[in-house]
C-alpha cells in the first residue's frame, strides 16, 4: 500500500508576493526623500522649523500596509519596512542608517495592527497605518534624544497618527481596492472566492497616489540634484559677483567653533566643527544694497533661510567639509537651520 504524499507547505510569501514586496519597498524608500521635502515646505508654510511635517507622515507607511494587505501574510509589512529602510539609506537618505530600524519598526507594528482580523479591512488598515507612523516620533526623540518639549511631542505624533490613518491607512485600502478591482493583482486567497470589489469606488487612492508620483518625478528631475559636486556650492541670486565656492580654495580661511544640534529628531552634544563662515564667502559675492535673506539649499532640495544682516554680522555659521560633502553648520540655530550637502546658497 502506498504511502499518502505529504503535502507540501505553502512558502511564507511566494514569487510573486517577493516580486510584489520588494517594488512596493524600493517605491516607498525612493520616495521617502520627497517626502521629506514636502515636510519641509510644510513646515516652512506654518512658519515653524519642525513638526508640521508629520500632516504627512502616512506617506512613509503606505508601502507597508499596501504591502501587508495585498499578501494577506504576517511578516511581509516587516520586509517590506526592512527593505523600504535599505533603499532609504543607500540613496542617501538625511538620517542615515538609523533608517532601517525605524522603517523596520514601522513595518512590525503594520503586521500586528494587519493581524488583529483575520480579513482586512478599511478600520484595520487606519489603525495599522495610524499607529505605524505615529511610532516614528517617539522612535527619533529614543535614539537622538533630541529633547523636544513633551507637550510639542504629543502634538506631532497626533498630527502622525491622523496622517498614518489617512495618508497611510486610508489610501493603502483604497489602492488596494483598485488593484484587485482591474485584476492588476490578484486578492489573497481567503478573499479569492468573493466578490471583487467596484472599480468606480477605488479611483481616490489611485488619484492621490498618481498625484503624488507625478509630483515626485518633479522633484527628482526639477529640484533635487543629487549629483551636484559635492564639495563646491553656487553663490548666486541678488549679488553683484556670483561665483561657484570651491572648499579647498578656502581652506585657510576655515575657522572653528564649538556648537550643539538640537532638532525634531536628532541632537548631538556640543563639539568642534571647522569650516568657511558664510560670512566670508557672501563678503566676497557682495551682495546688492536691496537683499535681505539668503537661502541655502541641500542637494535634496531642502532649504533654511537666514537673516542677510546677521549672517554676515556672523562669523560662526559655517561651510564645512564633512564626509567629503559641504554642511551649513548652523551653530546658535535650532537644528532646522542646519543643511546637509549644500549645492547652493540664493541671496534675495
Amino acid at each position: 500500500m502506498l504511502a499518502e504524499p505529504i503535502p507540501r507547505k505553502r512558502p511564507v510569501l511566494d514569487v510573486r508576493e517577493i516580486v510584489l514586496v520588494a517594488l512596493l519597498a524600493a517605491a516607498g524608500g525612493v520616495l521617502s526623500t520627497y517626502v521629506g521635502y514636502v515636510g519641509n515646505l510644510i513646515n516652512r508654510l506654518f512658519g515653524i522649523p519642525f513638526g508640521a511635517g508629520q500632516l504627512i507622515a502616512g506617506l512613509h507607511v503606505l508601502w507597508l500596509v499596501l504591502a501587508r494587505s495585498l499578501t494577506g501574510r504576517f511578516g511581509s509589512g516587516s520586509l517590506t519596512g526592512l527593505v523600504k529602510g535599505a533603499v532609504e539609506f543607500l540613496s542617501g537618505g538625511t538620517h542615515g542608517v538609523v533608517i532601517v530600524l525605524v522603517s523596520l519598526v514601522e513595518g512590525i507594528l503594520v503586521d500586528l495592527g494587519m493581524g488583529i482580523s483575520r480579513r482586512p479591512s478599511l478600520a484595520v488598515s487606519m489603525v495599522a497605518g495610524a499607529v505605524a507612523s505615529a511610532s516614528n516620533v517617539f522612535l527619533f526623540q529614543a535614539i537622538y534624544f533630541g529633547g523636544v518639549p513633551i507637550g510639542f511631542l504629543f502634538v506631532m505624533a497626533g498630527l502622525s497618527l491622523v496622517s498614518g490613518a489617512f495618508c497611510g491607512g486610508y489610501l493603502a485600502w483604497d489602492l488596494r481596492r483598485f488593484l484587485i478591482a482591474s485584476r492588476l493583482v490578484p486578492p489573497p486567497a481567503p478573499e479569492a472566492t468573493g466578490a471583487r470589489p467596484s472599480l468606480r469606488r477605488s479611483l481616490i487612492g489611485l488619484v492621490a497616489v498618481v498625484l503624488f508620483l507625478a509630483g515626485g518625478v518633479y522633484y527628482y528631475t526639477r529640484v533635487a540634484d543629487p549629483f551636484a559636486a559635492p564639495d563646491r556650492a553656487t553663490i548666486e541670486g541678488a549679488l553683484v559677483v556670483p561665483f561657484v565656492f570651491h572648499y579647498s580654495e578656502w581652506a585657510e580661511e576655515a575657522e572653528t567653533v564649538t556648537a550643539e544640534l538640537r532638532g525634531s529628531v536628532s541632537y548631538v552634544p556640543a563639539k568642534d566643527y571647522t569650516g568657511v563662515p558664510l560670512a566670508l564667502v557672501l563678503e566676497r559675492a557682495k551682495p546688492k544694497a536691496e537683499a535681505t535673506t539668503v537661502e541655502v539649499i541641500g542637494a535634496d532640495g531642502y532649504a533654511a533661510d537666514f537673516d542677510l544682516a546677521k549672517i554676515l554680522a556672523d562669523r560662526s555659521v559655517l561651510l564645512s567639509l564633512e564626509g567629503g560633502h559641504l554642511r551649513l553648520i548652523g551653530a546658535g540655530y535650532d537644528g532646522a537651520h542646519w543643511v546637509d550637502r549644500v549645492t547652493r546658497a540664493v541671496v534675495r
